[in-house]
């Protein structure tokens, strides 16, 4: 479970929608877009009280190692002026060795004001990620320079956190030192996503120790966020979010509480909307549906490489995961005839392995043995030779 930290840069919403939604993505594995239209209310530095209308621009392209993270904000606000705000991050993730694979990312970021005042930041960062049978532990830190204000100023960010999934929860905690100069503080923050139905909900709970700059205002040490996702559509969706978020003394944005409304138009959404069954019709039980992974095949690539090989034309994402993968993950390249693949280093043995298709429950290969692995779960015995 990768939990990349989100940044700000300068992105102008409109243009990022037109590369998000009109230009292909060579090679990559996973595209998702999506642009939020909309309304806030908010109230800042405890004082200030203003609406504004909201586009909000986000795309994250996904190579399998290399994830792109980008977003843009245009605000046009009702008390006068507006500001544009984003953020673009990318990570490579090496190889697992002994279960710990190596994060290496950066990120920059700002933003631009009716009254020409701007804020800038970037940052370059490594993170180490530890995957377990329950969830994943990480930790890592980032250097780099922000201006704002008075200009320039070093950061140094450390960071440390788990995250792990109960039943249809996913739920991560992180912890971040932060230095800017003279301003020592620390960040907990607790967040929780799941998704019911056609519904998608996230909140955030975060708690700060250590300096403020109380010349932002609003200095509250806890904060605390709902947002809700309704899929009307595939495609479509209305947003609800509300709540309170903090000071960021690394853009000297003061902290404050608002109240948002939009409408989602989203591609890459792999979820088809349910519709309930006509109400004068009787439900009639269906046939068993076909298994989405058909068939599990591999075959020798060289000395020490393997190609695993998976029938599931239904799918929109096959995932592996096993001892050989350090039970990180790893996404197969899919073709037009239903087939998926990919090859991985593997020498002759016996190896615990599992699949799972569009982000669901871990399952065992069609053709494998099944047994049971350290933690509870199923898992199949692949033997190479």
């Amino acid at each position: 479970m990768r939990v990349p930290r989100p940044l700000p840069t300068k992105i102008h919403s409109l243009a990022l929608t037109a590369l998000l939604f009109g230009t292909p993505i060579a090679g990559a594995q996973r595209v998702e877009s999506n642009v939020d239209v909309g309304g806030m209310a908010l109230r800042y530095a405890d004082t200030l009280n203003t609406g504004a209308g909201v586009v909000n621009a986000h795309g994250l392209v996904d190579w399998g190692r290399t994830v792109t993270d980008a977003s843009g904000t245009f605000s046009q606000f009702t008390s006068g002026g507006w500001s544009t705000q984003g953020a673009l991050s990318g990570s490579y993730f090496s190889a697992p060795v002994r279960r710990v694979s190596l994060e290496v990312g950066g990120f920059a970021g700002g933003s631009v004001h009716h009254d020409g005042t701007r804020t800038g930041e970037a940052l370059a960062n490594l993170r180490l990620h530890n995957p377990r049978g329950w969830g994943e532990l990480f930790a890592g830190g980032g250097i780099g320079r922000t201006s704002f204000g008075d200009g320039p100023e070093n950061i140094i960010v450390g960071e440390a956190g788990v995250s792990t999934r109960a039943r249809s929860i996913d739920a991560t905690v992180v912890v971040s030192p932060i230095a800017v100069d003279s301003l020592r503080y620390a960040d907990s923050q607790l967040s929780l996503s799941w998704s019911r139905g056609n519904f998608d909900f996230q909140t955030f709970l975060g708690f700060r120790v250590g300096d403020q700059l109380t010349n932002l205002g609003a200095t509250a040490r806890t904060w605390g966020s709902v947002n809700a996702v309704a899929w009307i559509k595939r495609h479509v969706a209305v947003v609800l979010a509300g709540g309170a978020y903090p000071i960021d003394p690394t853009q000297g944005f003061p902290g404050g509480r608002f109240l948002s409304a939009s409408i989602r138009l989203a591609s890459g959404n792999a979820r088809e909307v349910e519709s309930p069954p006509p109400s004068e019709l009787p439900v009639i039980s269906a046939s068993v549906e076909a298994p989405v992974i058909e068939k599990f095949t591999w075959r020798r690539s060289g000395a020490h490489q393997v190609t695993l090989r998976v029938s599931a034309p239904r799918a929109s994402s096959v995932e592996v995961n096993g001892d050989f993968t350090g039970w990180t993950p790893v996404r197969l390249t899919g073709s037009s005839d239903g087939w998926w693949s990919v090859t991985l280093p593997l020498d002759p043995g016996k190896y615990q392995m599992n699949l799972r298709f569009d982000g669901g429950k871990w399952i065992v290969p069609p053709g494998l043995l099944s047994m049971s692995d350290e933690f509870g779960g199923a898992v199949g015995l692949l033997v190479v030779e």
